[in-house]
């Protein structure tokens, strides 16, 4: 997976010319670690936080007129 993820990284800018002398996202970073993560934690449905995300984008787009505690 590493070695794989490492050449993409290597030749993004071969691929995508117009990000040469952009800095690398975190998103970037963040994937080399995701082998060690389901290495420690198992597999990704176990311990990944979109089902809880996803309920917090649905509680925050409830209206409640900007009167929390009101009845």
């Amino acid at each position: 997976y590493r070695t794989f993820l490492k050449y993409w990284v290597d030749n993004l800018h071969k691929v995508h010319p117009h990000t040469i002398g952009h800095p690398a996202r975190p998103n970037i970073h963040i994937s080399f670690h995701l082998a060690d993560f389901l290495l420690l934690f198992g597999p990704l449905f176990h311990w990944w936080a979109f089902p809880f995300e996803r309920l917090i984008g649905t509680i925050q787009r409830i209206n409640t007129n900007h009167q929390i505690g009101s009845a």
